[in-house]
C-alpha cells in the first residue's frame, strides 16, 4: 500500500465550484482552475437558483429559456465557462434549492466531488477570507472538504506546495494524511507546519520535533511516513509559535501556488466538517486558499509501504 492509499472516500476527479458572477466568484473559479490544473479533475461549476423555480440542469442546452432568471443564470454560467483554459475540464450547471449552502453540499455529494470550492464576500481585505452565511453554514455542516479562495485570488496553478497545519487537537489525522497524499500525488512539496499556543503549554515538548508530534498527536505510521518523506527531501517541517494564532502565523512565510491544510473541531460528528474556533482565525491571518477538511476524512490504520518518492519539482523549492 503506498502513501497515496489512505482509507478514505474514493476520489471522482469532481471539484464543484460554488460560482456566483461576482468578484468572489470570480475567485472560487480561479482557485477551481488552478487545482485542476495538470490534473485529471473536472470542475462542476454551479449556481443556486431559488427553490420555487422548476429550472435545474447542465448549461448551455439546445432547449429555449422559460424564464428572464434562467436565461440570466445560463448566461453567467457560459461566462464561466469562457474563463475556464481549453485544458481544463468543465461543466456548468443551475442547482434549485432554498439554501444555498444545502444545495452546493447536495449537489456534491450527488456528483461524488472531492472538493466544494467557494470565495470570499465583498468588503474584506484583499488577499484575506471573510465569510459569507452560506459559506459560514457549509463550514459547520459540509460532508466533502470545503476550499476557501481569498479575496482576489489569481494564481493560475497549477499548485506549488501543500501545507498542513496542525496540533494537539482532534482532526491531526485528517490533515496529515491528506496533506501527504495530495503532495505525492502532485508531486510537490510538503510543509508540516506544528501550532503552538500557550493554552498547549503542556505539549510543548512534543510539538517541538514534528514527526515526534505527528505520532503524538496523530499516529505512528503517519509520523514514520512524515519522517520518511523529511530524509528523502520531499517535506519540511516548521514551529509556529506565538502568544495567539495571529502573532504565530506572522512566522510563516507563503507561496503563491500554496494551499493550506486545517481539520474540524471536536464538535464535528464523523463524516461531516465543523470548522474550529483556531481554523478561523487562522482563515483571517492567511494570505493564501484553506482546505478544511471532515471529521475522519482521511486515516491510516495499518502499517503503509513508503516507495521512494518522485524527484521533487525544480522551479519549486523545498
Amino acid at each position: 500500500m503506498s502513501a497515496s492509499n489512505f482509507q478514505r472516500r474514493t476520489t471522482s476527479g469532481n471539484v464543484l465550484v460554488g460560482y456566483l458572477a461576482t468578484d468572489y466568484g470570480k475567485d472560487a473559479l480561479r482557485l477551481g482552475i488552478a487545482l485542476a490544473k495538470d490534473r485529471d479533475v473536472t470542475l462542476q461549476i454551479v449556481m443556486v437558483a431559488p427553490a420555487q423555480n422548476s429550472f435545474s440542469g447542465i448549461y448551455p442546452h439546445d432547449r429555449g429559456y422559460n424564464s428572464i432568471l434562467e436565461e440570466q443564470l445560463a448566461g453567467w454560467l457560459q461566462e464561466a465557462l469562457d474563463e475556464v483554459p481549453e485544458d481544463v475540464n468543465a461543466v456548468a450547471r443551475i442547482v434549485v434549492g432554498e439554501s444555498e449552502a444545502e444545495a452546493l453540499n447536495v449537489e456534491a455529494e450527488t456528483l461524488n466531488c472531492d472538493l466544494i470550492v467557494v470565495g470570499a464576500r465583498p468588503g474584506g481585505i484583499p488577499h484575506r477570507f471573510k465569510m459569507c452565511t452560506a459559506v459560514n453554514t457549509l463550514l459547520h455542516s459540509a460532508s466533502v472538504p470545503i476550499a476557501l479562495a481569498p479575496r482576489g485570488y489569481s494564481h493560475p496553478g497549477p499548485l506549488t506546495r501543500v501545507t498542513s497545519m496542525f496540533g494537539p487537537k482532534p482532526g491531526t489525522s485528517d490533515v496529515i494524511a491528506i496533506g501527504l497524499d495530495r503532495a505525492r500525488k502532485r508531486k510537490i512539496p510538503l510543509r508540516l507546519v506544528s501550532l503552538l499556543l500557550p493554552s498547549e503549554s503542556g505539549l510543548q515538548a512534543a510539538g517541538m520535533d514534528v514527526p515526534n508530534a505527528i505520532r503524538t498527536y496523530a499516529n505512528r505510521i503517519l509520523g514514520d511516513i512524515a519522517q520518511e518523506m523529511l530524509i528523502a527531501g520531499h517535506a519540511t517541517t516548521e514551529i509556529a509559535s506565538g502568544s495567539d494564532v495571529s502573532s504565530a502565523m506572522e512566522k510563516l512565510t507563503w507561496e503563491d501556488g500554496e494551499v493550506a491544510v486545517v481539520g474540524s473541531s471536536r464538535l464535528a460528528v464523523p463524516g461531516r466538517l465543523f470548522i474550529s474556533s483556531k481554523a478561523s482565525r487562522i482563515l483571517r491571518s492567511i494570505p493564501v486558499p484553506m482546505i478544511v477538511v471532515p471529521a475522519g476524512y482521511m486515516k491510516a490504520d495499518a502499517p503503509l509501504e513508503f516507495p521512494t518518492p518522485p524527484s521533487p519539482r525544480k522551479d519549486v523549492e523545498s
